[in-house]
């Protein structure tokens, strides 16, 4: 059992995002952060424009606790930069010491703040995070540990391998006031909703420093069908894969490619010089190689034990298509010129 941090050391700001909460389910979020046994924190609940009477009860429920802040808003920002807007609020307050991060419907261990902190601490981590217990919205277990249910492997993450398959969850995590500065400005999405707080702020920890993994559940994570993004099972291996483009009936857009893309040349900008970029990013796209350092990636990432094998396969196969298309492009460009001449 970890030991107990020192309230006078330490004190955490929590982020907790909202949008149209269920007020029961946001009331029972709000008991197990009252209720941990790690009391010296300070709780800012962003509210993304939900409606009126959601904006009127959320200040009713926490009124006469003064560690809650609410805001609203002016305008939807959307998750990704509703958990920027905390992090810079926070940022503000040099007494802050470490960050976690909140969903508006999950439970929360009582020692959640106090296992995440211990970690960090006794590790020398950059960020910390844990397994979840999958929840309905009855309370009921449907699964005892989600990193099982998805086949996550955590402990084997790389900056690199983190390009192909996150496998950190937000309201599982904390992590050190150092890393707000490398992770500030969250990178602009060219894709609105192509990726998250928690894969931005998992790539930055591991590329700077260390990840602590907590292999027990600190949260009840409630899974319903208003889920930003939501559990599934045996996500990234070859059947999930397949039986998905089953499904779809073998139609495959691009979408997923350039969503990785993306994140990864937001990463590679942010920490590696110009020179060398696109040799060390697998998903550069500037020349066609037909995904051979996405299946590289992907061998590497399955040999550590890591998996994603069933996610290489997609992009792979993305890539390709990708290539093609750019070589018709050139090809049909060439048959114009030679025939304007």
């Amino acid at each position: 059992m970890a030991e107990m941090p020192s309230h006078r050391n330490y004190r955490i700001g929590i982020v907790l995002a909202t949008y149209n909460c269920d007020r029961t389910h946001f009331a029972a979020q709000i008991t197990s952060i009252k209720t941990q046994d790690f009391q010296n924190w300070i709780c800012l609940i962003s509210d993304d424009g939900s409606t009126p009477d959601i904006q009127a009860f959320i200040p009713q429920l926490i009124a006469g606790d003064a560690r809650f802040v609410y805001y609203a808003q002016p305008y939807t920002l959307g998750s990704y930069h509703n958990f920027e807007y905390g992090l810079n609020y926070f940022k503000q307050d040099d007494k802050i010491t470490h960050i976690a991060f909140s969903d508006q419907d999950d439970v929360w261990r009582s020692d959640k703040l106090t296992r995440l902190l211990a970690a960090l601490e006794s590790r020398g981590a950059l960020l910390a995070h844990s397994d979840l217990t999958l929840i309905d919205g009855q309370d009921r277990v449907l699964y005892p540990s989600v990193w099982q249910y998805e086949k996550r492997h955590p402990e084997q993450l790389t900056s690199k391998r983190l390009l192909l398959r996150n496998t950190v969850t937000g309201c599982t995590m904390m992590i050190h006031r150092c890393l707000i500065s490398e992770a500030l400005p969250f990178p602009k999405q060219a894709i609105s909703g192509g990726w998250y707080h928690d894969h931005w702020l998992a790539l930055v920890a591991a590329h700077q420093g260390n990840i602590a993994h907590i292999r027990e559940p600190l949260v009840h994570y409630r899974q319903h069908d208003q889920n930003v993004v939501g559990a599934q099972k045996a996500a990234g291996t070859l059947r999930q894969e397949i039986s998905t483009w089953i499904a779809k009936k073998g139609k495959l857009g691009l979408r997923s490619y350039r969503v990785h893309r993306d994140l990864s040349t937001a990463f590679f900008q942010r920490f590696y010089p110009a020179s060398n970029r696109a040799q060390l990013n697998p998903f550069a796209d500037r020349n066609i190689n037909f995904g051979w350092p996405i299946l590289q990636l992907g061998i590497q990432s399955a040999l550590a034990g890591y998996g994603s094998q069933g996610i290489t396969l997609r992009l792979l196969v993305n890539k390709i298509m990708f290539d093609i298309g750019k070589l018709k492009d050139i090809f049909s460009r060439s048959l114009l010129g030679m025939d304007t001449k």
